[in-house]
């Protein structure tokens, strides 16, 4: 990399050097590093709250070992078992719409597509990672969601060394939802656990508990290879990631489509093309084109270099 290449993309943000990247075999390089010079960027307590110090934030060895246990949950056939579920879902919320233009005179209403879609997105989460247990699922994404707003606005505010620990009204509402969040996850992965002699599920939860106890093959049954603050901490960072990430890519695609209705018509004969009359599967939408791979879910990822501070 030549340094005259560099300088032109060096930006400061608060008085530091950021360089962004915007080369595919530079990010590449820097993504698959193994030489330890490329860290994740640090994040505040309150985004540590609300995400999680999961697989996204986790380090070296750490990283290793959730990675070897959360691959199993994530195979091809185990993914299209939660297909079913994600379709009924979506048919469940296009009822609702369907009956809400119905009660109108014109046959027409006005949808909030944001608010629709995190809404759809907390449904479906709820269901493939916590299962019979969704409904606690969903009161642990309200929790996250108020922390999510709370995380926001710290962002914008300068950081204060202490600040976070002075008893103020917002950092009590944070500690509140905090605990909430955690002990409702908890709860769940508790239930989960006094009931494995019925399996543990098929659900995400249930696959990760699975995975942690496959792995272990060597050590007491009842000893997991993440601790239960570890799967507390994969919760939240797939319940936030896959529910903000999959909500917004979902209303700016349809916004698109609004904005270009020749491309409704292409994606309806698609679909029709390959699904039929049936409802999608995993073997027919593996055949679709992916919005995802034209629009990025993630805008940019932060990593810093720590060679420059040896």
């Amino acid at each position: 990399m030549e340094i005259s290449i560099w300088r032109a993309l060096c930006i400061l943000v608060w008085g530091k050097a950021r360089i962004c990247i915007f080369n595919y075999e530079w990010a590449r390089q820097i993504l698959s590093s193994k030489s330890g010079h490329f860290l994740k960027n640090d994040t505040t307590p309150t985004v540590l709250a609300l995400l999680g110090k999961g697989l996204v934030l986790v380090e070296g060895i750490d990283w290793e070992r959730h990675r070897r246990v959360i691959n199993p949950a994530f195979t091809m056939d185990k993914i299209k078992m939660m297909t079913k579920t994600m379709v009924a879902c979506a048919q469940n919320m296009v009822k609702e719409l369907e009956d809400q233009a119905s009660s109108n005179k014109n046959g027409e209403t006005q949808v909030e597509l944001d608010k629709q879609f995190q809404e759809l997105t907390a449904d479906i989460i709820s269901h493939t990672a916590f299962g019979s247990s969704y409904k606690l699922g969903i009161e642990a994404f309200h929790a996250q969601k108020e922390l999510q707003e709370i995380a926001v606005k710290s962002l914008l505010n300068v950081q204060i060394p202490g600040f976070s620990y002075l008893p103020t009204k917002g950092n009590w509402r944070k500690l509140t939802l905090e605990k909430k969040l955690r002990g409702t996850l908890m709860q769940i992965i508790q239930s989960r656990l006094s009931s494995k002699g019925s399996g543990y599920g098929s659900d995400l939860l249930g696959l990760m508990l699975e995975a942690c106890i496959a792995t272990d093959q060597g050590r007491e049954q009842h000893q997991l290879s993440l601790s239960i603050d570890e799967i507390i901490h994969e919760c939240k960072t797939f319940f936030f990631a896959g529910h903000e990430t999959t909500s917004l890519l979902l209303t700016w695609t349809v916004f698109l489509l609004s904005v270009y209705p020749e491309w409704q018509a292409r994606l309806r004969l698609e679909a029709l093309r390959e699904c039929g009359k049936e409802n999608p599967n995993g073997d027919n939408l593996s055949k679709l084109k992916e919005a995802r791979k034209l629009v990025p879910m993630l805008p940019f990822i932060i990593y810093f270099d720590i060679f420059f501070f040896l």
